[in-house]
């Protein structure tokens, strides 16, 4: 003879022991037990003695053991197993059976099974309506306010089990295809009197209300059924279960479980109108409940397309399709690369203090990402300490590189202020900033499981050579020719300057960019008057034309910054002559 252990809900965790004369232990911990149920958390280390006699198995529960042992549907702690007699610990079923007898794997079918159209639940009264309607209305100012979805969730099982004064537990459920099989997973449970969790829902039922019937299906097990009554689900507290199914949207698979003990004194009241009561009850609240679950959806993908895009752009994109919206197309795009300068430095300086870096790093990055926000650009990428922003997708912008010049112009500002600031986290930091206007292709891109809105195209490099070569020319913002262009009318001159520096041939690639200078109004402090940016385009003429002694003379009127310098070194280094072969370029040696 042999006793057959299987759970309920994996029937793959199952074994067979051959009973011999004596006594063994069963328990959840082998090195309390002679027979260990690993599987299942409500059996105790040492749970129970066996003692296999005269063809009978006797079965005692150990008086540290926590849950109880159900035969025959009820609590015992003491009782004679015959076979083809089973008993119940938590969520594991045990067998008394003959040799090669196979071990049960279905569910047995419920006794009642009550399912209800949705225009026949409308017409049912509540037999306790009073109390019902009071906890409906509630529901959605409860769960609206809630922080987390955990706590979402929790309020609403709450409110199942204040509406339904039968049950005893309720969960939110999920069918999960775990590689290709269906599998019934408890994402939240509650139990009344708050008692710890450990529920363990009828697979049959839910597969049944979800997968099947798309509808609210309540199963009943009474008494008068035998063993049956022992295997309907794995808590053996519940003689009845409900599962209201809710919408596939945002989430497809999900349902509201509901179990609980109706007595057969259960007062003026029919059991069948309790239970058809019942019913009604869980579908009104999974209703409201996949309703409100769709409105944090909204406001979740709301949420998520705040971190890329400014206000004004997501009124505009309103009612539009999302897929529609962040859909890859190639078109016109200005580039904002910033990056911070120093962190490097000072985080080898301080490898043990890398958080107070890190604070000092997202306080920048809080500068570049607002100001391309509040100037209606897109977050498109994060690198380290570097940020990329860009314009012209997902609307069309004849403005998009002012825009750009806007918002580098007050990153700079900001970096500025912040950098003579003492005592602040960024005091003695500064920021290197590259702006490219060109085509290029933007939207979600990735893969279909791991995506980000970015722009991908030569002019994402150039904006990213631009913003290396401002330690070069030891400027704040370069600017490519394109960009530059947009921005030379009498429109902007009054909040914005470019300043030719030099013709370059960035290290490793093979066009040639002109550089420009993104300079702010003369009026503000820390940049050239307008007279030198003036002198120095027309020292750069003079260089350019191959006319160096002219050039020479302008650029030692001006006063000292780096991109004069850059001309007077590359001058330098060819004695003052200008190789006959050269072709007005500046090729740089490293990035």
């Amino acid at each position: 003879m042999d006793l057959v252990a299987w759970s309920s809900n994996d029937p793959l965790k199952r074994w067979r022991r051959t009973l011999q004369e004596g006594s063994v232990t069963l328990g959840r911990k082998g090195e309390l037990s002679t027979w260990e149920v690993p599987w299942d958390r409500q059996i105790s280390g040492l749970h129970a003695t066996l003692t296999w006699k005269d063809g009978k198995l006797e079965v005692r529960k150990e008086p540290r053991a926590i849950n109880r042992i159900y035969f025959h549907g009820n609590p015992s702690d003491q009782f004679t197993l015959t076979p083809g007699e089973q008993f119940v610990i938590g969520g594991t079923t045990f067998a008394l059976q003959d040799d090669g007898e196979a071990t049960p794997s279905e569910l047995p079918a419920p006794q009642i099974e009550l399912t209800c159209s949705r225009h026949e639940l409308q017409q049912i009264r509540y037999a306790d309506a009073d109390e019902r309607i009071e906890v409906l209305s509630a529901l959605p100012g409860m769960i609206r306010f809630s922080p987390s979805d955990e706590d979402f969730e929790k309020r609403v099982l709450a409110a199942l089990l204040q509406g339904i004064p039968r049950a005893d537990a309720a969960a939110v459920v999920c069918v999960k295809d775990d590689c290709g099989k269906e599998e019934v997973e408890v994402r939240r449970e509650l139990h009344r009197g708050g008692r710890a969790g450990g529920l363990r829902p009828s697979r049959r039922l839910i597969f049944k209300a979800i997968c099947r019937r798309r509808q609210s299906v309540l199963h009943s097990w009474g008494p008068g059924q035998g063993d049956s009554n022992m295997s309907f689900t794995m808590n053996m507290d519940h003689n009845w279960a409900l599962c209201a199914p809710l919408p596939d949207e945002p989430t497809a698979g999900w349902g509201l479980y509901v179990a609980g003990r109706l007595r057969e004194d259960a007062g003026k009241h029919s059991r069948q109108d309790l239970q058809t009561g019942d019913l009604k009850f869980a579908e009104l609240v999974a209703d409201i409940f996949g309703s409100l679950r769709q409105v944090r959806d909204l406001q979740r993908r709301q949420t998520t397309l705040e971190r890329f895009f400014s206000r004004p752009v997501l009124s505009a994109l309103a009612g539009r399709d999302i897929d529609e919206v962040l859909k890859p197309r190639q078109t016109d795009v200005t580039v904002l690369m910033c990056d911070l300068r120093g962190s490097c430095r000072i985080a080898e300086d301080t490898e043990l203090e890398l958080p107070a870096i890190w604070k000092r790093v997202s306080e920048a990055l809080q500068i570049m990402t607002t100001n391309i926000i509040d100037k209606d650009g897109v977050i498109g990428d994060f690198q380290g300490d570097a940020a990329m922003g860009f314009w012209g997708w997902p609307l069309d912008s004849a403005g998009q590189v002012e825009q750009a010049a806007r918002a580098a112009l007050g990153i700079r500002r900001d970096f500025l202020r912040a950098a003579q600031t003492p005592g602040h986290p960024l005091h003695g930091f500064s920021c290197g900033i590259g702006l490219a206007h060109g085509s290029a292709v933007a939207g979600r891109l990735g893969t279909h499981d791991q995506f980000k809105v970015g722009v991908f195209g030569p002019v994402v490099n150039r904006a990213a050579r631009l913003e290396s070569m401002t330690k070069f020319f030891q400027v704040p913002i370069l600017l490519d020719d394109s960009a530059a262009a947009k921005l030379d009318h009498q429109r902007t001159s009054h909040w914005a300057r470019c300043r030719r520096l030099a013709k370059v041939l960035p290290y490793g690639m093979t066009q040639t960019v002109v550089v420009n200078e993104l300079l702010p109004p003369a009026v503000e402090p820390g940049t050239i008057s307008e007279r030198d940016r003036r002198d120095y385009e027309a020292a750069l003429d003079a260089f350019l034309a191959k006319r160096w002694d002219d050039a020479k003379d302008l650029l030692h009127r001006l006063p000292r910054d780096g991109a004069r310098a850059v001309l007077q070194t590359f001058m330098q280094k060819h004695n003052g002559t200008p190789p006959a072969d050269w072709d007005d370029v500046i090729a740089l040696e490293a990035k």
